[in-house]
């Protein structure tokens, strides 16, 4: 099942690929203490929805899981299988395929894990009713959901404020809410599941390359903008400019989305 929000916003080729990198670079630390909390244990039948390049589910292989990533993005398929197999990761693999008909017999996987995925879903409760189909009687479900309504910069930067109003409104076009993540277990108990536990945590940044995350991202969907009529190429060239001058002074804060995370259990 495929509806205009379920279409992600942001694209694929080598510049994606090294934005994908950085929030494997930001968040993967939390995740791993998140799916080690949630339960995540060698041997388990592990499956991660909208996986990317696979940096998860090349962590879970590496614990010993039996690990598949799925993605709708054929290249990002193929990269994350031709990295598995230089990692030597023989219980990874990855193939393409989406969250609502995921190719999975029912009650076979032990956990699951998506981060930025039920944000962009036009129907994030049915796919979480098809997560809850693929786990065994007790398995997990793990999530990791942004706010982008969080996003700020401090002292006060009208560029940031400018990105954020865009970064929602792009959701509203497409039937979506990028501020949801908040929202996540009640998903999770529309759907079926016990909610286990809740948490939260909101990146914030002085200086560094992860500082300029937004900005990059900004640049990442640039052409996407100006193509639909969001902004002229002027504006966009401001804003960038704007939010790199906000990036480069070591006397500002910028704050990334607040990630809602998530352990919900399908009952015994």
């Amino acid at each position: 099942m495929a509806t205009l929000g379920d279409r992600y916003i942001l694209g694929s080729g080598r510049s994606d690929h090294d934005r994908l990198h950085v929030i494997s670079e930001i968040h993967d630390d939390r995740t791993h203490e998140l799916l080690v909390r949630a339960g995540f244990a060698p041997g388990h039948r592990f499956v991660e929805f909208g996986c990317g390049l696979g940096y998860v589910t090349r962590w879970a292989a590496g614990q010993g899981a039996h690990a598949t990533g799925i993605d709708v993005n054929p290249e990002q398929v193929a990269v994350a299988n031709d990295l598995a197999r230089e990692a030597r990761l023989e219980t990874a693999q990855f193939r393409v395929g989406n969250v609502y008909q995921p190719g999975l017999e029912a009650n076979s996987i032990d956990m699951s894990y998506s981060r930025w995925l039920m944000v962009h879903l036009n129907n994030p409760v049915e796919a979480m009713r098809a997560i809850y189909a693929a786990l065994k009687p007790g398995g997990v479900m793990v999530c990791e959901e942004a706010d982008a309504s969080a996003v700020y910069a401090e002292p006060h930067c009208d560029a940031y404020a400018e990105l954020r109003e865009i970064c929602l409104e792009g959701g509203r076009r497409r039937g979506v809410d990028y501020a949801h993540g908040r929202r996540v277990h009640t998903w999770a108990k529309q759907a079926g599941f016990e909610v286990v536990h809740v948490d939260a945590y909101h990146p914030h940044y002085m200086t560094g390359k992860h500082k300029g995350f937004w900005n990059w991202t900004l640049r990442n969907v640039a052409l996407g903008l100006v193509n639909e009529g969001t902004l002229s190429e002027t504006h966009l060239q401001n804003l960038i400019a704007r939010m790199t001058a906000t990036d480069d002074s070591p006397e500002t804060v910028v704050a990334h989305c607040r990630m809602h995370q998530l352990i919900a259990k399908k009952p015994n």
